[in-house]
């Protein structure tokens, strides 16, 4: 009797196994990480000087974790390309707000310099600066006429020159002195809006006490103070 053959079972073809997925890396993660709180801060005046640093370090993990991607030690190369692009558009963020803030800064002092020049204009700080560049200032001769009931007229003849190419409006106090310096008078003039190159005569010291119309004659006079508005 023949007995029966045996024949081994076919072993059942095995799957192909399936690639396992690569997660990104440390360096690529972090690189993204900090390109996200660059780009946040990048904005932020003062901050954003760290920020252009993170942007930095964002930009040199990027590039190290594309290239460890792209030579298949790990995943992640569409993490690293993105921490590469913002942390690049991070930095120029940084440039552009530094940039866009100073230039703010300056306008904004050199409108406090004008302000603060306007107030010294305005409060007699620069009356030799106005005299020599802004304002001419010429003083006649003090007359002192008796007319035939016995009322004698003063005055002493200013002639005022806007010199410079706007309207502004000027105060002018003028003092008359003796010999020795000691004030015997002084007035004040007020001449207003005078247009570019314009001039105005001014009559001042015209109620003068008797008692004082002789040392009013030998007096000197002089402009001790000018304001511009």
């Amino acid at each position: 009797m023949t007995q029966p053959t045996y024949t081994p079972p076919t072993p059942a073809p095995q799957r192909p196994r399936e690639p396992q997925h690569q997660g990104a890396g440390g360096l690529v993660i972090t690189g993204f990480v900090l390109a996200i709180v660059a780009i946040v801060l990048c904005f932020v005046p003062i901050v954003n000087n760290f920020a252009f640093v993170l942007a930095v370090v964002g930009l040199i993990f990027g590039i190290i974790g594309l290239v460890g991607a792209s030579k298949g030690k790990h995943g992640g190369k569409g993490l690293a390309i993105a921490a590469i692009v913002i942390s690049v558009v991070s930095g120029i963020g940084v440039l552009a707000s530094q940039a866009f803030y100073s230039a703010a800064l300056n306008k904004v002092s050199e409108g406090l310099d004008e302000v603060s020049a306007s107030l010294d204009a305005a409060t007699g700080d620069k009356t030799d600066e106005l005299l020599g560049t802004a304002v001419d200032v010429q003083l006649g001769q003090f007359t002192a006429t008796t007319g035939q009931y016995g009322i004698t007229d003063t005055g002493l003849p200013v002639h005022v020159t806007n010199k410079t190419t706007e309207s502004h409006s000027y105060s002018i106090h003028i003092e008359a002195v003796d010999a020795q310096g000691t004030r015997i008078l002084d007035d004040y003039l007020h001449a207003d809006g005078l247009g570019a190159g314009q001039s105005q005569d001014f009559k001042e010291f015209q109620f003068v006490s008797s008692d004082k119309i002789d040392a009013m004659k030998n007096a000197q006079f002089k402009v001790v103070e000018v304001s511009q508005y």
